[in-house]
């Protein structure tokens, strides 16, 4: 252990975790939140920009700009001020506008008054999959993620899973195996992904680093296309899954049509 926090120190890795302060807010998205608890992103969990998100998710997660900018613009649109450019992490909770959505893999669905906090109960479930695992893998994740869907479908009189969600429940899953393993295998270590999840902290100390491979629109379409083989969900008809569908959804495009999907989001306080 501290051989290995002395070859961070000379690299420049800082492997604490200062973690969120009172005043701090996070979003329902562990990476965001490891990399604000890290201070690789903003700690505050406030005032983020394009330029901001796009620099911390390239040094946090070798994430390229082409992801970056539209995760950016998306915040951007469901932020309070979004006519700022400026978005604060809490502001990513709104309910069906491209990072939270129903059966996550983590969090609650809205219709139960908390889709923000991390649930125990619902990531045991995901986890349950990976009994005697050491690792988790593409084919594995895929019936993981399938079987949050079904879970929330037959529970939640209110759940909502169109293509767009379909495209996006496809990504939480590619965005955990690429960022704690591989971008492209899809091959991750099950005590690096605890980690994200749970304690949403990057597990420098059990020897993770950041993939060497970027990650970026193409590979991560290429995932989410391997992970729906992997469990046969039936795809929405007419919708090609890969680069294409995934740039569409983040662009509030439906991404079988084109078309523009009109969202109205309202903000309190």
């Amino acid at each position: 252990m501290h051989s290995t926090l002395l070859l961070l120190s000379l690299a420049g890795i800082s492997a604490a975790l200062p973690g969120p302060r009172p005043d701090d807010v996070r979003s329902p998205c562990p990476g965001l939140n490891s990399l604000a608890n890290h201070d690789i992103c903003l700690r505050s969990g406030k005032g983020y920009t394009v330029p901001i998100l796009t620099k911390c998710l390239a040094s946090g997660f070798n994430v390229g700009p082409d992801f970056a900018l539209i995760v950016g613009a998306a915040g951007i649109g469901s932020g309070k001020t979004p006519l700022g450019l400026t978005f604060d992490l809490d502001g990513l909770d709104h309910h069906n506008f491209i990072i939270e959505d129903d059966a996550s893999l983590s969090r609650a669905d809205a219709s139960t008054g908390d889709n923000h906090s991390f649930n125990k109960t619902i990531w045991d479930t995901v986890l349950n999959y990976y009994t005697n695992m050491s690792t988790a893998t593409i084919p594995v994740a895929a019936k993981a993620k399938y079987n949050r869907v079904t879970t929330e479908n037959k529970r939640n009189p209110t759940f909502s899973y169109g293509p767009t969600q379909f495209v996006l429940s496809y990504g939480e899953t590619a965005l955990y195996l690429s960022t704690m393993g591989d971008p492209v295998s899809g091959v991750a270590p099950i005590e690096y992904v605890r980690s994200l999840f749970e304690e949403e902290k990057l597990p420098y100390e059990l020897g993770w680093r950041p993939p060497v491979k970027q990650i970026n629109l193409n590979t991560l379409g290429a995932m989410i296309a391997e992970l729906n083989v992997g469990n046969g969900e039936v795809v929405f008809e007419g919708l090609i899954l890969g680069e294409s569908s995934l740039k569409a959804v983040f662009r509030s495009l439906d991404p079988i049509t084109g078309k523009i999907i009109v969202k109205i989001v309202v903000c309190s306080g």
